[in-house]
């Protein structure tokens, strides 16, 4: 069991920045203008798109429930915005869905969705009974139609299912993980399958488990959601964790970042996400390497309260348009990053709970 640190470690600040002005950043006033940031972000987001958005309603959520947690209040009305939105965006598509026809994203937005809907306490219902449904018909492949065929006629043989999901692009780091899409669509087919699909769901995720006990872990994106799965799924093998675990901490950097991957300089986006699962998963706080990350992240942070990840990808599923978030065309990446990092750090204010035992952290 971890043990809270006093309150007078978390006044503790690091040096100011060129990219904090003259005032020192404390973990409690990073978290508050972290919040803030990605709390508006997702509020435009909804003025602007009609479409579901993992950066901008799954983590703000995430950060928004981890902050609250701590003492600084959600607004209750606000995220149950973000779960309409969210809910809306799949309810126009249950049919498809039903049909196998592709969700854009495919499994990895609606992993990320039930993730949401889970955020707000939505109970089953019709959507979420057919986002379960397509769920189990893409299990080993990413769509059931060749999209530059016509949609008429009958779905062709799918090759043999190996167990995994993914999602229909690879937008890394969000969608940069097999084992990130395949965690995520376990977390939410659990918790959503109704009994009448309770068979298959449990034969899937059988078939889902022996898959990620063989498959290598190549970057910082698959370590931190073999071991995000190793604890969220019930019996997790304790060797494997350790050895996850281990490498993880290993790749932290000099400057107490983490990066995507091992070409790639340290970033927020990989520290935030980092710090967060390394704190859910029972590290303690006086940790060095949390102690590093927090450094790291409050050093980085902006006047505006946000984090900047730069966008390196070269398909772009959705095309860029001002949201009015900071950062230019890297502006929905690093809304993913500042809710990353806020959620992280709020793990490190007084007020947040205990992990139990496991290092599952309860319901919101």
């Amino acid at each position: 069991m971890r043990m809270y640190i006093a309150a007078l470690s978390f006044a503790l600040w690091v040096a100011p920045t060129d990219l904090r002005g003259d005032e020192p950043n404390t973990v409690d006033s990073a978290t508050r203008r972290g919040l803030a940031r990605i709390v508006q972000a997702a509020s435009d987001w909804q003025s602007h798109q009609s479409c579901f958005s993992c950066h901008h309603q799954t983590l703000p959520m995430l950060a928004a429930i981890e902050a609250d947690r701590a003492g600084i209040p959600v607004d209750r009305e606000w995220l149950k915005s973000q779960a309409d939105t969210t809910l809306d965006y799949f309810r126009e598509r249950v049919h498809d869905m039903d049909e196998g026809e592709h969700v854009p994203g495919g499994a990895a937005t609606v992993g990320f969705g039930f993730w949401a809907l889970n955020l707000d306490k939505r109970i089953q219902d019709e959507t979420t009974t057919s986002m379960v449904t397509y769920l189990l018909q893409i299990q080993g492949s990413a769509r059931l139609r060749d999209p530059k065929q016509p949609k008429t006629g009958p779905v062709p043989s799918a090759k043999k299912n190996d167990g995994h999901w993914q999602a229909s692009c690879r937008r890394a780091p969000m969608q940069g993980s097999l084992i990130g899409d395949t965690v995520l669509v376990l977390i939410g087919i659990e918790k959503y399958a109704t009994p009448t699909q309770r068979e298959q769901v449990d034969a899937a995720r059988q078939l889902a488990e022996q898959w990620l006990t063989q498959v290598p872990l190549r970057n910082q994106q698959d370590q931190l959601w073999r071991l995000w799965g190793l604890y969220q799924l019930a019996g997790g093998n304790e060797s494997i964790k350790l050895t996850t675990l281990t490498s993880i901490l290993a790749a932290q950097r000099d400057d107490g970042g983490w990066a995507e991957t091992k070409e790639r300089d340290s970033d927020s986006y990989s520290t935030g996400q980092t710090l967060f699962m390394l704190l859910k998963t029972g590290v303690d706080h006086e940790h060095p390497s949390i102690v590093r990350a927090r450094d790291y992240l409050l050093s980085r942070q902006h006047t505006d309260g946000s984090w900047l990840a730069e966008s390196h990808v070269s398909f772009k599923a959705q095309p860029y348009f001002d949201n009015g978030d900071p950062h230019g065309e890297h502006q929905f990446l690093s809304t993913a990053a500042t809710a990353w990092a806020t959620a992280g750090l709020a793990q490190l204010l007084p007020g947040q709970p205990l992990v139990d035992e496991k290092g599952v952290f309860p319901e919101p």
